[in-house]
């Protein structure tokens, strides 16, 4: 596999295609348009994911292409998963330094940690993780700073390889912070990873979110493909930072007409 990923080439856009091959087929495999600042992964999640090009670093080898053979098999985590389709139910954070609010689809499935340091929320059966943190900087901190610091803080944040990046381009949510997000995917011993990172930073504060993903078996790039749309269109984009007034405990105030006596004590 450590071989097969060093033999895939990805050529620099020209005029919006972009070209991936393998060295030993002498010429550009396969070929996708990129679509204003999205790239086939764009918009992600939206079907059109001719995704299996952009994943096209399994099909390399150092050999000379194989004859066809029977399909690999379908990973338990494969299309059937309930995660990229189900109902969003809403998560909220209590303990990071600026609580969040965010969206999750068939939250039932994940297990969610609250705390101290990130949010963390894991979807077993799709090999699906998902951290975000909130926490207090100098006031003119800058995003690169945000970068390094969760760096720090979580060790499992995947390094970002250019060759790698399928997208990457500034993110609105949360509102008010300079926030980019970075989508990538590479082949592994295991499969197929894909990861979303946004990271951003604004007066006095950071932010970050991560979700990484794996797959294994037929269909594991549009698997992926769906996977990071989900994450990026539908989690990324339904945070937001809760409010004083949003976590503030409001007690319902009865009025009484003035002079009105107190309800005299029940006697057993």
């Amino acid at each position: 596999m450590a071989e097969s990923q060093a033999l895939l080439e990805i050529a620099r856009p020209n005029r919006g295609w972009i070209g991936i091959s393998c060295a030993p087929l002498a010429k550009p495999s396969l070929r996708f348009y990129r679509m204003g600042r999205m790239s086939c992964m764009g918009r992600m999640g939206r079907a059109v994911l001719g995704a299996a090009p952009c994943l096209v670093a399994l099909a390399c080898s150092a050999q000379a292409p194989r004859p066809a053979r029977a399909p690999a098999r379908v990973a338990a985590a494969g299309a059937t998963a309930l995660f990229p389709d189900g109902a969003l139910g809403r998560v909220r954070s209590k303990d990071l330094d600026f609580p969040i609010e965010l969206r999750l689809p068939s939250k039932p499935d994940w297990q969610v940690t609250d705390g101290p340091t990130w949010l963390v929320a894991r979807h077993a059966s799709t090999s699906s993780e998902l951290a975000l943190r909130t926490w207090r900087a100098e006031r003119l901190v800058r995003r690169s700073d945000c970068v390094a610091q969760a760096r720090l803080a979580r060790a499992s944040i995947p390094e970002v390889h250019d060759e790698a990046v399928v997208e990457r381009r500034p993110f609105g949510s949360p509102a008010d912070f300079d926030t980019e997000l970075v989508v990538g995917v590479e082949p592994t011993a295991q499969g197929i990873s894909g990861y979303a990172l946004a990271i951003g930073a604004s007066v006095g504060r950071c932010y970050a979110a991560v979700f990484t993903t794996r797959v294994d078996g037929s269909g594991a790039e549009q698997e992926v493909a769906t996977r990071l749309g989900v994450a990026v269109d539908r989690i990324f984009a339904s945070v937001r930072l809760r409010s004083v007034d949003d976590r503030a405990v409001r007690h319902r105030i009865l009025a009484m007409p003035a002079g009105s006596p107190p309800d005299a004590p029940a006697h057993p």
